[in-house]
């Protein structure tokens, strides 16, 4: 049985972040969710301006890192109930999205992260007014009902209905500052997210829609935005492409690449984008036998010649056409410079097949499919 619902209104296009006075009133106390590095270089004054004009307080939490765990969860609600905020506005990339959803849930659910984390505590109560607005073109965590908090050394998602934001504000104008690397390994990112669900076992014809167009974008854009990132017309298709490829990952479900990139991540404290970058060849070839069809769209999708090739020499062509796209946007081969001890790697390959995520991987590793993976990945 498959389904799909997303209720979130989506605002996307170069400006579109002065349509905020569409959804914020002057009797709102925002709690805006954001990093030090948005404060410092004056995007988040951008949104605390446009509070102001509206007649809105705001109350501005700065403090979420990369891969967030649940005490910054904790002290941006404890910050939040304290000021009486009202309604949240999370501004950033995946991180200060995650953890804006949590607080706009928190503000008017009682307990804790944990008891929604890990024992699935029913909500009580809507939570308050969420506005995501992206700066970053990744992780399309702006469309989708999902978190992502490190807890007990597991980065793991709290997924439920109750976490779709009333609506996303995406404006590539926000995203001209991101330097190539963040470009690349977030619009890597979503590639990730739109080819899991295209492959996945959740996956129906609406999300396989929404990632092929996804993945096309990206293919063609990507390059573009990486080598000039005053390129707006990149900028704008790339954002485009992180929305489309978050609501299909959000609905069809991921698989062995985040499974793999999320030990290695929340114990060596990786950025989300470039792990999964550096695990997504190994994926395509790995999953190419369970999904031919599929992979030779994805081949002709880059462009590959396949007329006279069978289907398996086909959809082959797929896994050069990745390693090829990651070169050009200069991604590194491994995450070698990361890597702990030899011990790491059995413990990371148990874990990536215990995770929930790969039950909707096409093919089922062993740990011993992976334990070559991850050595590819994290040894010279």
């Amino acid at each position: 049985m498959k389904q799909f619902y997303m209720p979130t209104r989506i605002v996307h296009g170069e400006g579109s972040l002065s349509r905020l006075k569409e959804f914020v009133g002057n009797q709102d106390h925002v709690c805006l969710v954001t990093d030090k590095t948005l404060v410092g270089i004056g995007v988040a004054r951008k949104v605390m301006d446009l509070l102001s004009d509206i007649g809105a307080k705001c109350t501005v939490f700065s403090d979420v890192p990369p891969n967030p765990h649940e005490e910054v969860v904790e002290k941006a609600v404890t910050q939040a109930k304290k000021a009486g905020c009202n309604s949240v506005i999370a501004l950033g990339g995946g991180s200060p999205l995650d953890v804006g959803k949590m607080v706009a849930f928190l503000l008017t659910n009682p307990g804790k992260l944990e008891e929604y984390q890990w024992d699935n505590r029913p909500t009580d109560a809507p939570m308050a007014k969420l506005i995501n607005i992206p700066t970053t073109a990744g992780t399309g965590s702006e469309v989708t009902a999902t978190a992502v908090i490190i807890s007990r050394n597991t980065k793991k998602g709290i997924k439920r209905d109750d976490l779709f934001a009333m609506v996303a504000i995406v404006d590539p104008a926000l995203m001209v500052s991101m330097p190539p690397h963040i470009t690349s390994t977030t619009g890597i990112d979503a590639f990730t997210h739109a080819y899991e669900a295209y492959v996945g076992l959740g996956a129906n014809p609406v999300t396989d829609a929404w990632a092929l167009e996804a993945m096309g974008l990206l293919i063609e854009y990507l390059p573009r935005a990486y080598v000039n990132g005053q390129d707006m017309e990149a900028r704008e298709n790339v954002a485009l492409a992180a929305v489309l490829a978050g609501v299909a990952m959000d609905q069809a479900g991921l698989g062995v690449i985040h499974s793999c990139s999320g030990p290695v991540a929340s114990y060596y404290d990786v950025p989300h984008g470039l792990s999964n970058a550096v695990f997504l060849p190994y994926a395509v070839s790995y999953n190419l036998i369970a999904a031919l069809d599929k992979h030779v769209m994805l081949a002709e999708l880059f462009g590959m010649d396949t007329s006279g090739l069978s289907r398996r020499e086909a959809a082959g062509l797929a896994v050069d056409a990745v390693v090829q796209f990651l070169a050009d946007l200069e991604i590194p081969e491994g995450l070698y410079d990361y890597f702990g001890t030899d011990e790491d790697i059995p413990k990371f390959a148990q874990s990536a097949c215990d995770m929930f995520l790969m039950k909707n991987n096409p093919r089922k590793p062993k740990p011993e499919d992976l334990i070559p993976i991850f050595e590819a990945v994290l040894k010279r």
